[in-house]
């Protein structure tokens, strides 16, 4: 497996696939953080589905709900946002099964059904979860959710193979933060699990998922479905009459103080029920441990492995191959990939003046090669040079790193990575020579690249930066004093730059700071001191917001608040057919150039009064226009 490409989906490492569904898939992911070891569940949004605004919503909703909640009987959510134009949700990864998948295994072992104490327990933590979950409140507001998960079965409940119990799947939980208005005839949540209430059209709260708590209970006593019919019709009309048997009535070792619990949770009319499921878990436990006083919330932990202990197994060895996986190329790669995230450089190249002692290292605008060998002179005096190599050769004064010398820890480590993977077992003694640690060797070059008086070789500076170099190669194998090429584009990390920071910004919107897209969730965005900066937010069906803030050495950070987008006024246009081929109309539309092929069909525009122009670079032709847009209106353009 060591040899075995992983995709890399921005800090996570996919290892494997555990559900491909038609709106998203969930994998099995390893966090690609250099101090932690963590496997989780990553749930990918296909890229149709998080550019559309009735999904994202739906997404917004559930993340508004999860991302606050933790306890031991909830499923977490770690993290979240969009990477390569998907929507993503980090979650613990839970290493076990759903009760649907214990029922299973229990019928085709043939060993019956749950015991009945083991039933208690597991539901007495799930009734401790969702009673977490409906009086949940925001800690920063002070208000509480209102949650109701809505969707509670033994699909949704999970038990670990090491015997915790966890529900999950908030996707169509109801709260205050919810934006979603149910539409008529349409079922929230699985048919057979519904309360009664549900039908009459009551307004619900948390005693609906109450229900659905003794619905689970029911079927996990008795080992069959609760509500079960030939059709969806037949199964509703059972819900409504809600003539409901004892589980005693088919499994006799149910006792009938259990029996009375069941029952009161399923109560026809709600009020009959339990007050909250922190009632129902007290009645559970009191009943639990009154007539199996023995139990142990450990002996879940033998019943799945009774069960699972083939995949416990073969899930042990995977995880095992999965740690040896090397993945500094990875990390390495991810913080190449964030570097640039976020931050707006110039582009023009920058020179640097050997003789100026303030002289900054340069960071390359593309990834520096992984391995190179070097010679350096490790040396103070300049009198002797230690061989590392036979690519190329640094030499500089180890006295010219003084304190204020910089490096980007990414080219730092890189260096030394680099100067390690490139010496031969003869040079690694040399080295060692002169410095036991090798840092020595890393200072001498940060400070041979700050007085600006090391040379590359040409070839040398192409295997390093990954870039041909037009300068040319000196001769001499000791240069005191040298200029800095400007032949490179190249860019400067030290230079002086601010932060700005969007407030307002949900997921489902885009954001483009000068002309660069960026899916931004929160991390504060460099940019530079001193010039002007384009920030436009947009999303599909609202009116975008633009913007430009310039920062100085007086005010280096600013918060823009995002007022709450308008909805889009728009209209269409077409234009006429008699245009040449390689023609385009170019006009300015929300703070971006927009150029679209002529001729066109009804193409939806913003509502306003746009000046453009119809080019074409085959001819070399340009007209001006100007046409006006009005809402629900067709404009044509000759």
């Amino acid at each position: 497996m060591s040899d075995k490409k992983f995709q890399r989906f921005g800090k996570y490492l996919i290892l494997d696939h555990l559900v491909d569904g038609g709106m998203a898939k969930i994998c099995r992911a390893r966090y690609l953080g250099e101090q932690a070891n963590k496997v989780v569940a990553i749930k990918m949004v296909q890229p149709q589905f998080s550019n559309d605004e009735a999904f994202v919503r739906m997404f917004q909703d559930e993340l508004n709900i999860t991302f606050g909640m933790l306890h031991p009987n909830i499923m977490q959510v770690y993290d979240y946002g969009k990477t390569n134009g998907q929507l993503y949700t980090a979650m613990e990864y839970i290493h076990g099964a759903n009760l649907k998948q214990y029922l299973d295994r229990l019928r085709d072992k043939k060993k019956g059904g749950f015991a009945v104490e083991i039933s208690c327990y597991i539901i007495s933590q799930v009734c401790q979860g969702l009673h977490y979950a409906h009086t949940f409140t925001d800690k920063l507001t002070g208000k509480p959710y209102n949650i109701i998960h809505r969707d509670i079965s033994p699909h949704n409940i999970m038990l670990t193979y090491d015997g915790a119990v966890k529900v999950i799947d908030f996707g169509i939980a109801k709260s205050n933060t919810n934006s979603e208005a149910t539409q008529a005839g349409t079922i929230k949540g699985k048919l057979s699990y519904l309360a009664p209430e549900y039908l009459e059209g009551i307004e619900l709260d948390a005693r609906y998922d109450e229900f659905a708590v003794g619905v689970t209970l029911w079927e996990l006593l008795c080992s069959q479905k609760l509500f079960q019919a030939n059709n969806d019709l037949a199964v509703l009309k059972q819900i409504q009459a809600c003539k409901i048997r004892p589980p005693s009535e088919i499994n006799p070792t149910v006792p009938k103080e259990l029996d009375a619990i069941v029952m009161k949770a399923l109560s026809k009319d709600r009020s009959n029920r339990y007050e909250d499921l922190d009632q129902m878990n007290r009645a559970l436990v009191r009943f639990l441990y009154s007539k199996y006083p023995e139990f142990n919330a450990s002996d879940l932990r033998k019943f799945a492995d009774d069960l699972f202990g083939n995949e416990i197994a073969r899930d042990r060895d995977k995880f095992v191959e999965y740690g040896k996986i090397d993945t500094a190329s990875y990390i390495e790669d991810m913080k190449n990939e964030e570097s640039k995230t976020g931050k707006i450089f110039r582009k023009e190249p920058l020179g640097v003046k050997a003789e100026d002692p303030r002289a900054r290292v340069r960071e390359l605008e593309l990834p520096i090669s992984p391995q190179v060998n070097i010679e350096i002179n490790n040396k103070p005096d300049l009198t002797k040079t230690k061989k590392l190599g036979n690519k190329g050769s640094i030499v500089a004064p180890a006295q010219a790193a003084s304190k204020n010398t910089r490096l980007t820890s990414t080219v730092s480590r890189r260096i030394e990575k680099t100067i390690t993977q490139g010496m031969n077992k003869q040079d690694v003694e040399t080295a060692e020579e002169s410095s036991s640690s090798g840092k020595q060797i890393i200072m001498i070059l940060i400070a041979a690249s700050v007085m600006g008086v090391a040379y590359f070789r040409p070839e040398l500076f192409e295997k390093v930066f990954g870039i041909k170099s037009e300068a040319t190669a000196p001769t001499a194998p000791v240069v005191t004093s040298a200029p800095v090429s400007t032949s490179q584009k190249v860019r400067d990390p030290a230079e002086a730059t601010g932060e700005i920071v969007l407030s307002g910004i949900d997921i489902s919107m885009e954001v483009v700071v000068d002309g660069i897209r960026t899916d931004y969730i929160g991390r504060p965005i460099k940019v530079p001191l001193g010039q002007a900066v384009s920030v436009i937010v947009k999303k599909s069906g609202f009116t975008p917001f633009v913007t430009k803030v310039t920062l100085d050495d007086g005010k280096t950070s600013e918060v823009i608040s995002v007022p709450p987008l308008e909805k889009t006024r728009a209209g269409l246009l077409t234009t006429s057919l008699n245009y040449t081929a390689g023609s385009k109309l170019v006009y300015e539309e929300g703070g971006e150039t927009v150029e679209r092929d002529l001729p066109f069909k009804d193409v939806q525009i913003t509502e306003g009064t746009y000046e453009g122009k119809v080019v074409n670079p085959i001819l070399g032709t340009e007209k001006r226009v100007e046409f006006k847009i009005e809402e629900n209106k067709k404009h044509f353009l000759e």
